[in-house]
């Protein structure tokens, strides 16, 4: 999640939803940003530990990382995605489609840049409101 280059190659079916999410938090603006935060710290460190699992090979824990994602990323409206990281559940954990696996996940990494400095932003607007 390192290049800023990326920004003008994110499609906007890869962005977020938070219809859900404000839904769930009834108005109150600390919970939608507390959420917020969390998606924001997590997917971060699941994306970049499933890239050290993914240098060393281990695809089992490839798979159990990026089915560990997908409810979250779903709930965070980031279908798209969250069906990437499903294939990678499935296809990881079976050794298969190995090569896929890697350009998915260098996908993800470069999408979730711009998404996660966009829910940033989202952050601060929630916090704002209060």
């Amino acid at each position: 999640m390192k290049d800023l280059d990326f920004k003008n190659n994110i499609e906007k079916e890869h962005s977020y939803n938070l219809t859900e999410l404000i839904q769930l938090s009834n108005g109150n603006n600390d919970f939608l940003a507390n959420m917020i935060e969390i998606f924001v710290r997590s997917s971060s460190e699941i994306i970049s530990k499933m890239q050290n699992e993914l240098e060393n090979n281990e695809w089992q824990k490839v798979g159990l990382l990026a089915h560990k994602a997908v409810p979250s990323f779903h709930f965070m409206g980031i279908d798209n995605l969250a069906e990437k990281l499903k294939f990678i559940e499935v296809n990881a954990v079976n050794i298969k489609e190995h090569n896929h696996i890697r350009q998915m996940i260098g996908f993800i990494d470069k999408n979730m840049y711009v998404i996660l400095e966009e829910l940033e932003k989202e952050i601060k607007k929630y916090k704002s409101i209060n």
